[in-house]
């Protein structure tokens, strides 16, 4: 079975400030900071892979386990937790 390619909606950005990560709404003159959603470098690194395109929970998951000490199940029912929150926040396609 073939998973779906996660997609962000339109106009959002994984910007870097310090050391904090923020998902914001950016169009070519400006960031709008009225709604910021704050990332940990682990979900920031996840963000960065949906918006290279092609990542599926699977590919999201394999790369949780080659970076930290998971098994391949935790780390994918903490990516489709990680994933349902941006759905609920309206930051992902449906």
């Amino acid at each position: 079975m073939e998973e779906n390619v996660i997609k962000k909606k339109d106009g959002l950005q994984l910007r870097k400030i310090g050391s904090q990560y923020m998902i914001v709404k950016a169009d070519e003159q400006n960031v709008n900071m009225s709604n910021v959603y704050t990332l940990n470098h682990t979900a920031a690194r996840l963000w960065q892979q949906i918006e290279q395109g092609n990542a599926t929970c699977q590919t999201l998951a394999h790369d949780l386990c080659n970076l930290y000490e998971v098994d391949e199940s935790t780390a994918l029912s903490d990516v489709r937790k990680q994933l349902d929150e941006w759905k609920a926040y309206g930051l992902l396609l449906p």
